[in-house]
């Protein structure tokens, strides 16, 4: 797992051309090549930069040769005809044995065997060396033979296929990696090309290294396959390359970074694995901190706000900052975050970031505090503040009121003069709940809750024994809250405290939620109360031309007056309607109603279930996972199946007739649900990603709704009833950042001081994050501090320079002893 390439060790005398090897590793290793690895292989002549496209610079190069016979294109012609005339007589006497042992190709090998991949990767080298040893005409009719075998072989092509429409590919090949502990490590640091953590860094003034440190999740060296698990078994130490700033990009120095359950759902790949959606082979893990400005781009430098050596906080949030969606909500415009979504985040020397990421630190702010609030305090403050728009005197109910998140909610809604109640797991725990404030205070593991905290059960026969099992829970809020039910509440921990919250709430109260730490299958109770379709269209603010789903026909009778109603006041509004049918008859009997061109299209359960078959099943409610801790695998596949056999189908169909230029999947903006049935887990799924909100307007009193949670939390998207709501939030945006920092200024918001975690011990703080074991309400790790409690960079440097000059006198002493 090295990169002797990257450490200047010569390589081992070989027989075999560096081309050959080349081209093997492109056809068996299957990897992307970026732009400039391409170029220098000789796969492409010119790069397209600044403001030329690649049709643009072609252009150019086409019109030089035609008219002069001269230039890039004649000679890369030259070149094309001279290496096709070489092609063309056969080269035997290249041995396929030494070719296959040369290191390059045995890894390559070797994993093949390891993913059973090796019959394919065989039928690849046969077709190389056949045109090696025949000649290129004779190879490429070889080549289309094999080729044509392997799409009938059942247990090639075939399989494959399948494997590939089923997201089971065999992992490719890793790219080697240097990992901390190899001779690669010391021959970089011993050419200063790599810096020990820890090390000074003065910007301007400290020459930049070719490589940094760094820790995270890596692909496994023999097989390729993410290697998710616990955060003690997988979290690795290793080595990659320090990036350079493009012209809206800044290249910071990290001083500390947050730690956080973005690691810690990315270390062991729940819900999703993090390797699935980036082609690197490693993922740095670590969501924001604080760190020194070492390197600007040209348009950073131009716009002025930033300078070289700038002490600045990180926020970890990066979006495209191109989109028009940006004047409505950078995180409405491919949002991500650093560490998580994005794949190399700040727990590495040096971290790659978009100028609306950097902050100037607060002054009243220690260093190692200004790396440690971002995100914990500004998912609270969009929160409470965007999401639920929280009033004083109102009352909240907060999960995890005394660690992460929750204590942070807890304060924020203190200091805004809101009534907090907090959910702990201890008594100890409450103590502290109540010593910052909080108007109540309930321990979980109260023994009259003990049969409270599940998820709904599926069977209708146990609705209203669940409902009656949190009536304790609901006396004891009362009893703190003077009668009261809560106007809000904040969920995170998963899916058996979600339904309980949600219970909790008053007469239209809200529920908001960011994250789902005990499970991600959500369920809950309606409840009582019904509205006017067109109400409900006036109070998400419908706007006319947008996009609306309306489900028509709960049953298999023909007329649904409540779904004609629906459809009224949704053609009223002047939508773009698409109608979701049970049965043929009731998409036949819509269409003969006479709306016109305000209907779209309808599409017809039963013509879905006919054209598919075995390949798409309507749920009666979202299916039930198993427990993503447990059986890791199992939830990923039933999530997968899902989304496969449940869900795609409908989307496709509806997507068809709404898909639109700035809308390419055809999501609707909004959704008119049934309280007849429990669809919700699709609706919430297919309806347009951060703005889209799902609606009901009929009493849902006495039954049960399931939905996969990550769809609300990380799209953002809504859920109106008439008497309640649930709304997806998430990190805030760099603006909501300017607004916190001026209310921590100001004394209104208060940051956690952190507990400091050692660089080498970042796995052991990851894990007891995992077991629920972590005292500290906020964490960062030390990447470069001398000593805590410091403030500025003039401090900082201070101590650097007091820290070197201790080791000088040290090192002087060591010699005169010697």
């Amino acid at each position: 797992m090295s990169n002797s390439a990257a450490s200047g060790a010569a390589p081992a005398p070989s027989a075999v051309p560096d081309t050959l090897l080349d081209a093997i590793e492109i056809i068996v290793g299957g990897r992307n090549l970026d732009a400039p690895t391409a170029q220098a292989l000789g796969l492409v002549d010119v790069i397209a930069t600044e403001a030329h496209s690649a049709v643009e610079v072609a252009a150019q190069l086409a019109r030089e040769y035609i008219l002069t016979g001269t230039g890039p294109l004649a000679e890369a012609f030259a070149r094309r005809q001279a290496a096709l005339s070489q092609w063309a007589t056969p080269q035997p006497g290249l041995s396929r044995a030494e070719v296959e042992a040369h290191p390059r190709v045995a890894r390559l090998l070797a994993q093949a065997r390891a993913v059973g991949r090796e019959k394919a990767v065989q039928r690849a080298l046969d077709c190389v060396f056949f045109g090696l040893e025949q000649g290129y005409a004779a190879g490429l009719r070889h080549e289309a033979n094999v080729f044509a075998e392997a799409v009938a072989d059942p247990e090639g092509g075939q399989a494959g296929i399948q494997a590939f429409l089923d997201k089971k590919s065999a992992p490719l090949p890793p790219r080697p990696l240097i990992m901390v502990g190899s001779p690669e490590e010391q021959a970089l640091l011993e050419r200063g090309e790599l810096l020990p953590v820890g090390t000074p860094f003065y910007p301007g003034l400290t020459p930049l290294p070719k490589y940094q440190y760094a820790q995270g999740l890596i692909k496994d060296p023999k097989t390729g396959a993410a290697l998710h698990g616990e955060p003690k078994d997988v979290e690795q130490h290793f080595i990659v390359p320090v990036p350079t700033p493009s012209p809206a990009e800044v290249l910071v120095y990290v001083l500390a970074s947050e730690v956080n359950f973005n690691d810690i759902w990315a270390l062991t790949g729940i819900p999703i694995s993090v390797m699935d959606d980036h082609d690197q082979d490693f993922h740095i893990t670590g969501s924001g901190g604080i760190g020194l400005i070492v390197a600007m781009g040209s348009e950073v430098k131009r716009e002025g706000r930033l300078q070289v050596g700038d002490l600045v906080s990180i926020y970890s949030g990066q979006n495209d900052l191109f989109s028009p969606l940006v004047g409505l909500d950078p995180m409405f415009a491919d949002f991500g975050i650093q560490g998580y979504q994005e794949p190399n985040g700040s727990h590495g020397q040096f971290l790659l970031v978009q100028p609306p990421q950097l902050h100037h630190k607060l002054e009243d702010l220690t260093i190692e505090a200004a790396g440690s609030y971002m995100l914990n305090l500004g998912t609270i403050y969009r929160a409470l503040f965007t999401t639920l728009k929280v009033a004083p005197g109102k009352r909240l109910f907060v999960e995890g009121a005394a660690t992460g998140t929750g204590f942070e909610a807890l304060k924020v809604g203190v200091r805004n003069n809101v009534k907090v109640t907090g959910l702990v797991s201890s008594a100890e725990r409450a103590e502290v709940v109540r010593q910052h404030g909080a108007t109540g205070v309930i321990n979980r593991r109260a023994p009259e809750l003990e049969p409270c905290f599940t998820k709904v059960p599926e069977d209708p026969a146990q609705w209203a024994a669940w409902e009656a099992a949190g009536e304790p829970l609901l006396a004891m809020f009362r009893a703190q809250n003077e009668g009261h039910l809560a106007d809000y509440a904040v969920s995170h921990a998963g899916e058996r405290s979600f339904p309980r919250s949600f219970q909790l709430l008053a007469p239209g109260g809200t529920l908001t939620f960011y994250g789902a730490s005990s499970g991600y299958h959500f369920t809950f109770m309606g409840k009582p109360g019904a509205a006017a379709p067109s109400d409900m269209l006036q109070r998400v603010g419908l706007r006319a031309g947008q996009s609306v789903l309306v489900y028509y026909g709960i049953s298999e009778d023909i007329v649904d007056e409540t779904g004609i109603e629906i459809i009224e006041a949704v053609r009223e509004a002047h939508a773009r309607i698409v109608v979701a049918t049970q049965t043929d008859a009731q998409k036949e009997f819509v269409a003969s109603l006479g709306f016109g061109d305000a209907i779209r299209g309808l599409v017809s359960i039963e013509d879905l279930r006919r054209r598919y078959g075995a390949d798409f099943v309507w749920p009666a409610t979202m299916p039930a996972f198993p427990d993503p801790k447990a059986d890791t695998e199992a939830f990923k596949e039933a999530v997968r199946l899902f989304n496969e056999i449940n869900f795609k189908p409908f989307a496709a169909a509806v997507g068809r007739l709404l898909a639109a230029p700035d809308n390419p999947r055809g999501y609707p903006d909004m959704i008119f649900e049934r309280a007849g049935q429990d669809t919700l887990g699709i609706s919430t799924t297919l309806v347009k990603p951060y703005t889209g909100r799902v609606v009901y307007a009929e009493d849902m009193s006495g039954r049960r709704y399931s939905f996969y949670a990550p769809q609300v939390w990380m799209r953002q998207r809504r859920i109106d009833m008439p008497t309640a709501n649930i709304w997806g939030t998430h990190l805030n945006n760099a603006y909501e950042v300017v607004a916190m920092n001026d209310a921590v200024a100001a004394g209104l918001l208060e940051v956690t001081p952190p507990v400091v975690v050692a660089w080498a011990d970042l796995p052991e703080a990851h894990q007891a994050m995992w077991d629920n074991r972590h005292a500290g309400a906020t964490y960062v790790v030390n990447h470069a501090l001398p000593r805590l409690g410091l403030k500025t960079k003039a401090e900082l440097f201070e101590a650097w320079a007091a820290q070197s000059a201790e080791a000088t006198t040290e090192d002087d002493a060591a010699t005169i002893f010697r």
